[in-house]
């Protein structure tokens, strides 16, 4: 018989004080000796077969070690069974002992799934933004489509504003020598766009394909970074190669090229507002659940055990990477140790909130989701398959939540137009 007392150290660590009584060890120890009966050999026997009287006596502390290790073991394990307790890490004993009428007292430190202390999770408030799509951001969108199409020419005469230039600049020194291992070659630039140094990028423009020319930059007296204020740079630039860029027609055989089932560009219009809309919305309400994630773990703080984090960001690492084997893993720990952390309370807390408000995936709720497949091989794949089925339950559990916590908060909307 296991008899348990628990003290509770943290909201994840446990105190274990278990006895296990005399009777319960004899048959361990009987199963001990015969474990170091099958390994012994004595003169005059065959491995395996020297009496047992024999065993006890010569091997009375080999016995009492195993026997004491399997009955820690045991009581343990049968302690966190009957008690529900569910166990993360290793376990840590503090204390191993016989007391007088032979029982034997164990003190183990566990760290266990975290107790979550809900203080509030109803009646937040919080802004959703909703997103208009203007006839601008739909053109500007069609008109990245049309520059993804587009076909670059070159160009004979003197380097314009939206020009694709391609050059090498030699850094000069004062006396307009070059600077050795300052020589920067192949530097790819859209002029006008910006990622250019815009008072380099004024001398430029007027170039033509293999010119050279002298370019400075000055820097003025009141520059932030000191080391450069009121400094020159000089620079020989050579242009290797200019471009335009041609965009074809926008028209109906431009739609029908991008997807056979537009007709015409208002198809082609029509299809990316909906498109924009639909990311749009996705956008805002993963921002609000992210919002109210936030909102919740700031309102009902508790810990968790590193080794659930631990475990959390083993399952990273090994994706990445199998993705970049060369990715270090301190790096990665490092980059995904906060996410592992919000993901594993998060978890935490809406199961606590899913137990309080009796929040549950019934038989009607999986004959829902299987009667909206419209496909016949995957709804038969998901009835054939319990670990699908047991993916889906948990999908829509966590579906229910989510909705009942937002039926719970006040949320304002703020109208954005783009």
């Amino acid at each position: 018989m296991i008899k348990t007392e628990i003290k509770k150290i943290s909201n994840y660590k446990k105190e274990l004080s278990i006895t296990m009584e005399k009777a319960d060890l004899e048959p361990i120890r009987e199963a001990q000796v015969r474990r170091v009966q099958k390994e012994v050999q004595f003169p005059g026997f065959r491995k395996g077969k020297a009496p047992l009287g024999m065993v006890k006596k010569n091997y009375a502390d080999a016995v009492e070690v195993y026997t004491l290790e399997a009955a820690l073991d045991e009581s343990l394990q049968k302690s966190v069974i009957e008690n529900e307790i569910q166990v993360i890490g290793t376990p840590e004993a503090k204390k191993v002992d016989f007391n007088e009428n032979g029982d034997l007292v164990s003190v183990v430190e566990v760290e266990t799934t975290p107790d979550v202390d809900l203080k509030k999770y109803k009646g937040f408030h919080l802004i959703k933004d909703e997103y208009e799509i203007s006839d601008q951001l739909i053109n500007d969108t069609i008109q990245r489509a049309l520059k993804e199409k587009a076909e670059l020419h070159t160009v004979d005469g003197a380097i314009e504003k939206d020009h694709q230039v391609v050059l090498d600049m030699q850094e000069l020194d004062e006396n307009g020598k070059p600077i050795k291992d300052k020589i920067y070659k192949d530097i790819s630039l859209t002029i006008g766009q910006g990622r250019f140094d815009p008072e380099l990028e004024e001398q430029i423009i007027g170039l033509k394909n293999g010119d050279e020319k002298n370019i400075e930059k000055v820097y003025p007296d009141d520059f932030p970074q000191k080391e450069y204020a009121g400094k020159k740079e000089a620079y020989l630039v050579k242009i290797k190669s200019v471009q335009r860029e041609e965009l074809p027609e926008l028209n109906d055989d431009f739609a029908q090229e991008l997807n056979a089932e537009f007709k015409t560009v208002d198809d082609l219009k029509k299809a990316t507002r909906e498109h924009l809309e639909y990311n749009y919305k996705m956008e805002s309400e993963n921002r609000l659940n992210q919002d109210l994630m936030q909102k919740l773990l700031e309102e009902n703080p508790f810990e968790i055990p590193q080794a659930l984090v631990d475990n959390y960001l083993n399952h990273i690492v090994s994706d990445v990477k199998r993705r970049d084997p060369n990715a270090k893993e301190e790096v990665i720990r490092q980059h995904y140790q906060s996410e592992a952390e919000f993901t594993i309370k998060v978890h935490y807390l809406k199961e606590k909130i899913a137990k309080v408000e009796k929040i549950e995936v019934g038989d009607s709720d999986t004959k829902t989701f299987l009667d909206e497949l419209k496909d016949e091989k995957i709804r038969e794949f998901y009835e054939k398959n319990p670990r699908m089925m047991d993916n889906a339950r948990e999908d829509i559990l966590q579906k229910k939540i989510n909705d009942f916590l937002l039926k719970n908060t006040k949320i304002k909307t703020n109208k954005v137009k783009l």
